[in-house]
Formats: C-alpha cells, structure tokens, sequence
C-alpha cells in the first residue's frame, strides 16, 4: 500500500524531531520540555519542505498536502503556492492540483484550502481560469462532451462540483460560464449552480452577466421559497451585475 501525502509528512517531521503527542499537539525534540500547536509546527517546517533539495519536486508538493493536512495550517498554503506558482515542471503542477481536487472531493474541505481558493487563486486574473478549470472546469467539459454529466450527481465528484463552484464567484464569466450551464443541467447540483451565481454577484470581484445569469437562475426550477432567490432574481432583472455597483439594489 503506497504511502499517503499525511505519512510522507510524519516522516519528514519526524526527521526534523517533530512528534505528535495529541489532538493539535507536538513535541519537538529542540524544545522538549514546550508543547507546540500545529501553527507552530507549519511554521517550522512548510518553507524548508518546499525548499528542500532532498526531495524531487513532486514529492515536496505530496509532503507539503501532507503537512497541510496534518495541521490545516494556512502558511503551508502560502509557501506551496509561492513553490508551485512559476514552477516549470508539469509534474509538480498536477501533483498540486490532483491534491486540490481529492481534498475539495470531501464533506468539508480544509478551511484554509477553500479560503486560500478564494482569496488567491480564484482572485486574480492571471490564476482564476487556471485554478477553475483544473479543479472543475476541464472535468465538466469533458464530461459534457461525452454525454456524462449525470456523473457528476453522485460520490466524490458531486462533492468536489459543489464546493468550487460554490466558491468560484470571482472567476471571469467568460471562463465559467459554460461550466455553470452544463452543471444545471444535473439537478442535484441546482442548489450549488445557485450558490454560485450568488457569489458571483455578492463577492467583490465577483463577475456574472446579468441576463445570461438570469437565463440560468431560470433554468434551475428551485424552490419558490430558497433564500435569496427572489432577491436574486430581482436585481439581475434589472441589469446589476455586482452588489457593489449598486448596494441599495439588494433588498431584503
């Protein structure tokens, strides 16, 4: 049974002289006597495993998930990304994203795994479509293109759909777009397509057109009494494509 990115991490923490001793608890053999959180443990040793000559590229990306798992820590993130960002090798590229899409493909995501996609990937321009159609994108299209997509109602897959679009309000229109359509075509994922235009309209870049997200929310049939939906259903109505362009058009 090959290793898991959590046991590649215990080696390397232990390695270090790191040893857990509970729930969120370490003991690190330089401070013997000091328990230590899993902050403290991320901060000791994410950059140094991204740094680290002694392991390929892949494997500091494994090991890396691995820590993040360990601790949930938010600063693993940061160095991962900084690591993997302008990184030329294609395999350290899908190592990062297939350990996205497995921990996306979970009831509840690490917290700081959907904040970081919402504060920094899905944010910028440069990285939104690539982080959507790597994590949800390009399955969509696929699966579009071979008449698959009730595939996308059920196990693993239907929970990773769910949480990135529910996430992926500041991606552009024009790269999600086709993706929010054909997930409303799965009407167990009608709720989430909601979500998503929901985001779209409420996240401070968020981006949406409004009469195509209209056509969209239409298209969903969702019950008369969903929260927000005639409030939604109002202001794209009415042509508003961010809150932000006009606040008092968002009435309870």
């Amino acid at each position: 049974m090959s290793a898991t990115d959590a046991d590649l991490a215990l080696r390397y923490l232990a390695d270090v002289g790191f040893t857990p001793t509970g729930p969120s608890r370490w003991r690190w053999d330089d401070t013997p006597s000091e328990e230590m959180s899993d902050d403290d443990v991320a901060s000791h040793t994410a950059f140094e495993i991204t740094t680290d000559e002694g392991l390929d590229g892949v494997q500091r990306v494994r090991t890396a998930l691995g820590l993040l798992d360990l601790t949930g820590a938010f600063e693993v993130l940061i160095h991962l990304n900084a690591y993997v960002l302008d990184n030329p090798d294609q395999a350290v590229a899908d190592a990062f994203w297939a350990g996205f899409r497995d921990r996306m493909a979970v009831p509840e995501p690490i917290e700081h795994l959907r904040l970081h996609l919402r504060t920094y990937w899905f944010w910028g321009h440069d990285t939104a479509k690539t982080a959507f159609d790597a994590l949800l994108g390009d399955d969509v299209r696929h699966l579009a293109a071979d008449g698959c997509l009730p595939e996308l109602a059920a196990g693993p897959v239907h929970l990773r759909t769910r949480h990135v679009l529910e996430d992926s309000g500041t991606v552009g229109w024009d790269d999600k777009r086709d993706v929010y359509q054909a997930a409303a075509t799965v009407a167990e994922l009608g709720p989430a397509v909601f979500h998503a235009l929901l985001g779209s309209y409420h996240a401070v870049s968020g981006s949406l057109d409004p009469a195509e997200a209209l056509t969209l929310l239409d298209s969903l049939h969702l019950p008369a009494d969903t929260e927000h939906l005639p409030q939604l259903h109002a202001v794209l109505r009415n042509g508003v494509a961010n809150h932000y362009n006009d606040p008092a058009a968002w009435r309870p």
